[in-house]
C-alpha cells in the first residue's frame, strides 16, 4: 500500500461527517472491526481497502492502523465542522497536507495509550484551550516521553528530584524546568508551563503547580571567598 493512499485515508476520516456514528475503542481488542467500520465511511475506498488490509501481513502497516484507529475514534464526539477547521489549521501551520502531518504524529508514538493523549490534545486545540503552536510542541513532547514516565509527571508539581533518572529525561523533553540549583542537596525540577499543559489537557489531570520565577541558586557562594567573589566583577 502506498504512503499517499494512507495519507488520503487519514485526511478523509478526520473530516468525515459520519465519524460520529462510531465509538472509541474499549480495551483495544477488536480494533480491526472498528477500523473496517471506519474505512467503510469512505465510499470509494472502504470495502476494497478493508479487504486489502485483511490480506496484508506487513507489521508496520498493521501497527499504524491499530494506533490510528485508537486516535481517530476518540474524535468521534467532535463535530465535523470543528474537525475540518482543525485539519485546515494543521495544514496551514505545518505547510504540508494535514493527512501527512497527522499520519506522522500518530505513527511516531510508541505506545497505543499515547493515542488517546494525542486525541485529548487535539480536542484541547479544537476548543481553544491551547494554541496550534502548543499543539505541535506537545505532540513532539509526547513522542519523547516514555509512556511509563507519563504517570510520574504529578510528582513535579513541587520542586523534586528522582535519582532513578526520570528527572533528567523529562527535563530534556521540555516537560520540566530547573527549579533550584543546590550544591549540597542537588538540583530539583518542576513542571514547565508546557509540562503543566500536557498534564491538564493531555492526561486530563489538572494540578496546581507551585512554580516560582527564575531558578533558585543555593550553596555555591558559600564556598567562595570575598576576594574571589570580587575578582569576578573586576
Amino acid at each position: 500500500m502506498e504512503v499517499e493512499n494512507i495519507s488520503d485515508v487519514v485526511s478523509e476520516l478526520i473530516v468525515n461527517p459520519e465519524l460520529s456514528k462510531l465509538s472509541p475503542l474499549k480495551g483495544k481488542v477488536f480494533w480491526k472491526n472498528q477500523l473496517k467500520a471506519a474505512l467503510n465511511l469512505i465510499p470509494y475506498v472502504g470495502g476494497a481497502l478493508s479487504q486489502e488490509l485483511q490480506n496484508y501481513e506487513d507489521y508496520k502497516l498493521n501497527e499504524f492502523f491499530r494506533k490510528f484507529t485508537s486516535f481517530i475514534l476518540e474524535l468521534s464526539d467532535v463535530s465535523v465542522e470543528d474537525r475540518v477547521t482543525f485539519s485546515e489549521e494543521v495544514q496551514k501551520k505545518a505547510e504540508d497536507l494535514s493527512g501527512n502531518v497527522i499520519l506522522g504524529m500518530v505513527d511516531r508514538l510508541d505506545n497505543i495509550n499515547k493515542e488517546k493523549i494525542l486525541a485529548n490534545l487535539t480536542k484541547a486545540r479544537i476548543h481553544g484551550f491551547i494554541s496550534i503552536e502548543d499543539f505541535f510542541r506537545l505532540s513532539t513532547m509526547l513522542e519523547r516521553i516514555p509512556y511509563v514516565d507519563m504517570a510520574l509527571l504529578p510528582r513535579y508539581k513541587n520542586p523534586y528530584y528522582d535519582e532513578s533518572g526520570d528527572s533528567e529525561l523529562l527535563y530534556a523533553t521540555g516537560a520540566l524546568m530547573l527549579a533550584s540549583i543546590d550544591e549540597k542537596e542537588g538540583n530539583k525540577y518542576i513542571l514547565s508551563i508546557l509540562g503543566e499543559k500536557m498534564m491538564t489537557w493531555g492526561t486530563q489531570n489538572s494540578i496546581e503547580v507551585k512554580r516560582s520565577s527564575g531558578t533558585q541558586v543555593q550553596g555555591f557562594l558559600e564556598s567562595i571567598s570575598e576576594e574571589e567573589f570580587n575578582s569576578i566583577f573586576d
